[in-house]
């Protein structure tokens, strides 16, 4: 059973066919799906997704209507951008014995790759036809079961871009088809009308669609040649839309039914009830007619060479009444030789009732042409063992594309890459992506080769499996880079890290990262790598008056380049600094004991803190200078010079008071009577009250 499926500029149909044992054609059901609007313009495929969904449609009918897979279809292209070239190709087969279908393909498919000596790049052959079959010189109608010396075949071969062929491939894949059957449009519809016997006969087959006219010329017992003339039954319906003011789909209606009617009732785009005469249509779409039968004639004439002997119409493009009678006009033939064929007059078993019109000439020759596997442009390879048709023969393929054509899921060629990890730091999405996979391995004839290495017709290829990408793991580290700081005396690099929270908890270590994780860290200053680096100054340990204290003998130098920074400086993440440790050690007269001594009393019930400036310094009992350099260990002692100790006398300079007034005076220390020389010491108790002359002249 083949799956015929004719896609056609307007319509789709799908065929389910198979040949009985006379070699009859069957036919056993067919299934019509019209396309979305202008899903394909000019025979050409424009939206791939509206075709595969009709296609789909068309498909899913028929398998349910019919108790049926259907994973492989027939199909065929349109002539748009057709090019034709004619090639030969000779073969000695003396040693071969009698010729088989196999060896004969062979020797066409040699002629057919003779034709692309001189053809533009990027073109598919798509189909292609036997001009003459020589057996040791002499002519011969078919060539399977004879024997001979030197067989010649000369053949004309037609070319399509591949980008009209790839985007019918897009479409099959998309509904899970495979191509058993690639042919031309006008090779499927002359191949079902003209039979061989006819073609000893001059005759013209035009093939009327929706976007284009494709003709094939067949004389002297083969097909001679192939055309197109980019003009077909779209132009008749849109005069027919712009003439009435109807829609596209409306104006189509329209088209269909000017056989066997005089008036049609529609609504124009007004949404006013009309009623058209079929005489005003014809005479609105006469000036088009005219047009396109002029142009296809011309084509036919140049394709021959001459007017033919007969021509004959198919396609629904061609069935409004006048066309016959306007190209018969323009070949300046009779026009009883110019007819309309119908599908119905054709020598097959219909089971369905409905195949009639001449519209389904194409279709029907697209299953004809799959079962008699006529013209068909396949090249084979093997692959891991199983034999694989290359669609449109080019002469040669990457394997890539060898396995693309057998249906190979591209992550078993590629490889599916690891999974990444996607976190956010800092408010800012970071992806940590899975390592990448490893190709499948692959062997051309035993040889290691890779994916777009070159194959061709009759090569053995060996595919392994690709090995997928490890998951990504991701550590905290690997996405807070540490700063780099190098030390300019060792060159030795220290690695620094900010404190971070994940998902909210400080975090020290190098932990493990989970998709979603939620990092944030604070700015990095200057002033943090410096208390950092710090740590790894001397510490000197020392006492003053008993009282411990330690001190850091020495400071850190931070350079970005040769730029020293500042403790406010920002330090990106992943940066490298330069660090330099500079030690000195304290000396005495930075301590803050040496800028003033002190003693603290109570005075007239209050703590007084006196102070005075000037001290002396004994390290571990000996007397120093000021520029004395403190080691660790060092015990030290501050005194006051003898010379310079407080007196009960020092307290008078907290008063705002003039001593040649004060009348009267009570002084006490420690409750008792003293003098202002009296020495002062810290925890003292001094009582001094006072009277003044001032006082006792208020008082009188």
């Amino acid at each position: 059973m083949v799956f015929a499926l004719d896609i056609g500029t307007r319509k789709i149909a799908g065929l389910l066919v198979d040949m009985d044992e006379d070699g009859k054609m069957i036919v056993h059901d067919v299934v019509l799906r019209e396309h979305e609007h202008r899903a394909m313009l000019d025979g050409q495929i424009h939206d791939v997704e509206k075709v595969a969904k009709a296609v789909k449609i068309v498909k899913e009918e028929l398998e349910s209507r019919n108790n049926v897979k259907l994973d492989k279809a027939a199909v065929a292209l349109a002539g748009r951008f057709l090019k034709t070239y004619f090639g030969e190709a000779s073969m000695n087969i003396a040693d071969i014995g009698e010729l088989t279908s196999d060896v004969i393909t062979k020797i066409e498919l040699e002629a057919v790759a003779n034709t692309m000596q001189n053809i533009e790049p990027n073109m598919y052959c798509v189909g292609y036809s036997v001009i003459r079959y020589e057996l040791d010189g002499m002519w011969f109608k078919k060539l399977e079961g004879l024997r001979g010396d030197n067989v010649t075949i000369k053949v004309v071969a037609t070319f399509l871009p591949s980008h009209v062929v790839e985007a019918m491939l897009s479409v099959l894949k998309k509904v899970n088809l495979t191509i058993t059957h690639l042919t031309l449009e006008p090779i499927a519809a002359v191949n079902v009308t003209v039979p061989e016997d006819l073609r000893i006969l001059n005759i013209a087959l035009v093939d009327v669609g929706a976007g284009t006219s494709d003709i094939a010329i067949s004389k002297d017992g083969t097909i001679v040649a192939y055309g197109m003339v980019p003009i077909a039954g779209d132009e008749l319906t849109e005069a027919i839309t712009k003439t009435f003011l109807l829609d596209f789909s409306t104006a189509e209606y329209v088209k269909r039914n000017l056989e066997n009617n005089e008036v049609l009732k529609v609504k124009n785009i007004l949404d006013k009830e009309k009623e058209i005469k079929v005489s005003d249509v014809i005479k609105a779409i006469e000036p088009v007619v005219e047009m396109m039968t002029k142009k296809v004639a011309e084509e036919i004439i140049e394709l021959n060479g001459e007017k033919p002997q007969v021509v004959m119409v198919v396609g629904g493009g061609a069935k409004v009444p006048i066309y016959t009678q306007f190209l018969a006009k323009h070949l300046g033939i009779d026009e009883e030789y110019v007819s309309l064929k119908m599908a119905k007059n054709l020598d097959f078993i219909d089971r369905t009732g409905q195949i009639i019109g001449s519209e389904f000439v194409t279709p029907l020759g697209i299953g004809y042409t799959a079962l008699t596997k006529t013209g068909s442009v396949f090249e084979h390879v093997t692959v891991n063992e199983e034999r694989i048709q290359l669609i449109g023969f080019k002469g040669s393929y990457t394997v890539w594309e060898v396995l693309a054509q057998a249906g190979k899921d591209i992550h078993s060629l590629l490889g599916k890459p690891g999974k990444s990890v996607v976190v956010e730091v800092n408010g800012e999405p970071v992806v940590i992506k899975g390592k990448m996979p490893k190709p499948a391995p692959v062997k051309v004839n035993g040889q290691e080769a890779t994916l777009r290495d070159v194959v061709r017709h009759g090569d053995i290829i060996e595919v392994g499996e690709a090995v997928d990408g490890e998951d990504a793991n991701p550590l905290l580290h690997e996405v807070i880079k540490p700063i780099r700081l190098r030390s300019l005396e060792s060159d030795e690099i220290i690695e620094y890290y900010p404190r971070v929270k994940v998902n909210g908890n400080d975090v020290i270590q190098n932990i493990p990262l989970n998709d979603g994780d939620v990092i944030k860290y604070e700015s990095v200053k200057v002033k943090e790598i410096r208390e950092f680096l710090a740590q790894d100054l001397i510490k000197i340990e020392y006492s003053v008056n008993g009282a411990y204290r330690e001190f850091t003998a020495g400071e850190v130098k931070i350079f970005r380049g040769e730029l020293e920074l500042r403790d406010e400086n920002s330090v990106e993440l992943g940066e490298e600094l330069k660090y330099a440790l500079v030690l000195n050690y304290p000396k005495v007269k930075d301590l803050p004991e040496m800028e003033k001594i002190s003693v603290v009393i109570k005075l007239n019930g209050q703590p007084t803190v006196l102070t005075k400036e000037g001290v002396i310094v004994l390290v571990n009992d000996q007397l120093v200078s000021p520029e004395y350099e403190i080691r660790d260990g060092d015990k030290i002692k501050t005194q006051i010079p003898d010379e310079q100790g407080f007196i009960v006398a020092d307290i008078l300079k907290l008063f705002d008071l003039d001593i040649k007034k004060v009348k009267s005076y009570n002084l006490l220390k420690n409750g008792e009577k003293v003098g202002f020389t009296e020495p002062l010491e810290s925890g003292d108790e001094i009582i001094f009250e006072f009277e003044t002359i001032e006082d006792m002249e208020e008082v009188d």
